[in-house]
């Protein structure tokens, strides 16, 4: 079912040595060039648990089969009510953009890690009344027994206001992963607005490419003061945010380090945890296949349930080439029930795409972040 690849080393982006220096809650602590300061990691064992638990998921080669959702004409379901078009979707024309687009955004952003496969499945039909859990249903059923996981595509679009699609990393594996979708059930929705022939041969696959982050385990971020996806600086939060700064942008932007983590694609080795006392971290872009990419300061912690800020450089190409400048990006992350409900950018305001500058700093749950010329200063506030 799962074949696993060799790790591709798509190059670093240096950014000078090495010179970090860091306090633990007893003894001050200096590093030579190459080395880091932590305070290890004790304080996120809770991430680090459901990156145990899930990480199989975007481990290799993933096979998700690809199902179309047949919506009738005279729906009453309130996504697809009063619109009439219905494409004339095939799973092998869907099955084509996706492995040309969506394979590459994440073989690319996972640095070769993780290779997402389509390959046809087959039609399901919706009840005049039904909305497409229905069709995600009868996809995970009829499912050849090798498929991961499942990608549903409905021949309908979506009234405005409805979100796009929806998607889950689904449930535990009852056995040894990985598992077959019937016991996961690992599967991803969305409307057809995408397939639409208005967009020519090139149509978006950002929306599925973020639906396909929800079967990896990987939650929404940016929502502030109760609006959604306001983010810009993750594809599991405005997804479209590329497409507009740059209407000919088809893919989303690249995610954040922690859904990297996450995924297993960012080694223990590449995370930094700050001392008690703070201390000072050179961070290369969490973009790169390597060195320290992504730097914590534990704000709570506990059996399930733990809160953090998370820092991490982002760099204004590639796919965040949308982005205006390289910076330091921070959130604030919150895990409860072991998993991650809230994942808000603290710099700047929506779209949040100011990155902290050389000389810049915020202030968040008594901890400043400052970015330096060397480095990121992560201290208590006096």
């Amino acid at each position: 079912m799962r074949r696993i690849l060799s790790p591709v080393a798509l190059g670093a982006l240096a950014l000078g040595a090495v010179a970090c220096s860091g306090d633990s809650s007893t003894v001050a602590t200096t590093t030579t060039p190459g080395q880091t300061a932590s305070a290890g990691l004790d304080g996120i064992q809770t991430l680090l648990s459901l990156r145990h638990a899930g990480a199989w998921r975007a481990d290799g080669v993933d096979d998700i089969e690809v199902w179309i959702c047949h919506v009738p004409v005279d729906t009453t379901a309130p996504m697809y009510f009063g619109l009439p078009l219905r494409l004339p979707l095939t799973t092998a024309g869907v099955v084509e953009v996706l492995n040309a687009r969506v394979t590459t955004y994440y073989d690319t952003i996972s640095n070769g890690l993780y290779h997402p496969q389509f390959h046809s499945g087959g039609e399901a039909n919706l009840g005049i009344s039904q909305d497409p859990h229905v069709c995600v249903d009868q996809a995970i059923i009829g499912a050849e027994d090798t498929a991961d996981a499942v990608l549903v595509v409905a021949d309908a679009e979506h009234v405005p206001g409805f979100r796009g699609g929806f998607g889950t990393g689904g449930q535990p594996c009852p056995f040894e992963p990985p598992c077959p979708v019937l016991n996961s059930r690992r599967s991803a929705y969305v409307g057809a607005s995408d397939f639409n022939s208005v967009w020519g041969a090139e149509p978006p696959m950002d929306l599925v490419e973020h639906e396909i982050g929800h079967t990896l385990g990987w939650a929404h971020s940016g929502f502030v003061d109760g609006a959604q996806y306001q983010s810009a600086l993750d594809l599991m939060s405005n997804n479209a945010a590329p497409r507009e700064i740059d209407p000919a942008r088809r893919d989303g932007p690249d995610t954040l380090a922690i859904n990297r983590l996450l995924a297993g694609w960012l080694p223990e080795s590449d995370v930094w945890v700050a001392p008690p006392r703070g201390g000072m971290v050179h961070l290369e872009p969490s973009t790169s296949d390597g060195g320290t990419r992504l730097a914590f300061v534990v704000l709570s912690t506990g059996v399930g349930n733990a809160s953090y800020l998370t820092v991490e450089v982002l760099s204004s190409d590639g796919y965040n080439a949308h982005l205006p400048a390289g910076g330091v990006a921070v959130h604030r992350v919150e895990v409860t029930l072991w998993e991650v409900q809230a994942n808000v950018p603290l710099v700047g305001a929506a779209p949040f795409t100011d990155l902290l500058q050389p000389g810049e700093f915020v202030e968040s749950d008594g901890w400043r972040i400052e970015a330096l010329e060397g480095g990121v200063s992560i201290t208590p506030v006096p």
